[in-house]
């Protein structure tokens, strides 16, 4: 009878790990068919804003803007969207929400004709856009027991998805115009949050006192207390030297493609921008999975060193590269350096906290991101206003100063 009884547990446990195995791999199936679609809206419609904004009057001010008024609001809304993705311990809502708002304001963006209004549609874009990104990093990595390859399979079906649209939104704008590219990315978006949603998350016990005080209409906001967030947790010791290595690595991006577009466009014309950028992604799509295969192996932290080499390189060959197939190699490469940089990242700050803090901590990792790009197309708009290869040569200091500290960093 024991013996039986003991069959019976064994058969039920196999069966178990048999059908969370399914379900998970599902999961990842609609996770990556829904952001692979994601990543076509905003590969149709992310490389001509800048160009957007030139035909309807601003300046290479605005041009810089478009990128700061996102990344700050997207800065300010991160790290609370990932605090309350992890006390509801909810995922999905969080990254639909995301993935549809970003597409549904491209809309609007299409019926403006005013560069005022486009920076303040972008702000809104910027704020609720950072619903999705905290919780879609903390998703990836409880998909799969192997941080970096999980990463890895995501950034090259993302940026897969990014270079399709990059393509597409080539052959969309020359026949129907920019407006027309916009409108078909909110589609595409639409397409991504519907996968998103068949997406099973397991249900877990829910907390009744979430920590905040909510706001209440008809009142003045009350003040939104964080009991028990891990923020000063993270800013202390060998994360807040990673976490500011970051920050320098993106004002250096933040300088150099918040005007990119538009430095590809005065070279070889507005028809090469889309194809360039999805030269950029294809490259970060074939070469994603093989990197976070390498940096399972081999450690985060050596692969996000050639990361912040992979930059200096990068933005160095920018200001030699005069013909096209010459853009074309360097763009090769940047992609490749993207896929370093992001798996690389997202691994090392992965494996350095707990699953309950995970939202948070990447929220903080994407809050970074944003600031470095909140900061840097200030910069990047002033000096490529007075010299383009300035504005290249410019993002050496960051640079240099990120590799330092990440040279300290423990493995």
């Amino acid at each position: 009878m024991k013996r039986e009884k003991a069959v019976m547990q064994a058969l039920r446990e196999r069966v178990g790990k048999f059908n969370t195995k399914q379900k998970r791999r599902k999961n990842i199936v609609l996770f990556a068919i829904g952001m692979f679609l994601a990543n076509v809206s905003w590969g149709i419609a992310f490389p001509y804003l800048s160009v957007y904004m030139r035909i309807i009057g601003g300046t290479m001010l605005f041009v810089g803007l478009l990128s700061v008024v996102f990344n700050i609001t997207s800065t300010v809304f991160q790290y609370p969207f990932g605090y309350l993705s992890d006390r509801t311990q909810k995922r999905k809502p969080f990254i639909a929400f995301g993935v549809f708002s970003s597409g549904l304001i491209y809309v609007f963006m299409a019926l403006v004709s005013s560069p005022i209004l486009l920076l303040i549609l972008r702000a809104f874009q910027g704020a609720l856009t950072s619903a999705m990104m905290p919780a879609h990093s903390a998703l990836i990595s409880e998909l799969s027991t192997k941080v970096g390859s999980a990463f890895g399979f995501f950034s090259s079906v993302e940026n897969a998805g990014y270079m399709l649209g990059n393509f597409l939104g080539s052959f969309i704008v020359e026949y129907f115009g920019i407006r027309g590219a916009f409108f078909v990315a909110f589609l595409f978006a639409i397409l991504g949050t519907l996968f998103v949603l068949m997406i099973t998350e397991r249900v877990r016990p829910k907390k009744r006192d979430f920590g905040i005080i909510a706001v209440q209409e008809g009142r003045e906001s009350d003040k939104v207390v964080f009991e028990g967030a891990a923020f000063r947790k993270f800013m202390r010791g060998n994360l807040k030297f990673f976490y500011i290595s970051v920050l320098l690595v993106m004002i250096a991006s933040g300088e150099v493609y918040s005007v990119l577009s538009v430095y590809f466009g005065e070279l070889f014309g507005e028809k090469w921008v889309g194809v360039l950028f999805g030269i950029d992604s294809l490259a970060a799509a074939v070469s994603a999975v093989f990197i976070g295969r390498l940096i399972d192996r081999y450690g985060a932290k050596l692969f996000y060193l050639l990361s912040i080499a992979g930059y200096m390189a990068v933005f160095v060959s920018y200001t030699f590269a005069t013909s096209l197939w010459l853009m074309v190699a360097v763009c090769v490469f940047s992609g490749i350096k993207w896929s370093m940089t992001i798996s690389s990242a997202s691994t090392y700050v992965a494996l350095k906290v707990k699953r309950s803090e995970k939202a948070q901590a990447m929220g903080l990792l994407n809050a970074m991101m944003s600031l470095g790009w909140a900061i840097g197309p200030m910069l990047g708009g002033y000096l490529a206003g007075i010299n383009f290869k300035l504005m290249f040569l410019s993002t050496l200091v960051p640079l240099s100063l990120a590799l330092l500290l990440t040279l300290r960093l423990q493995e």
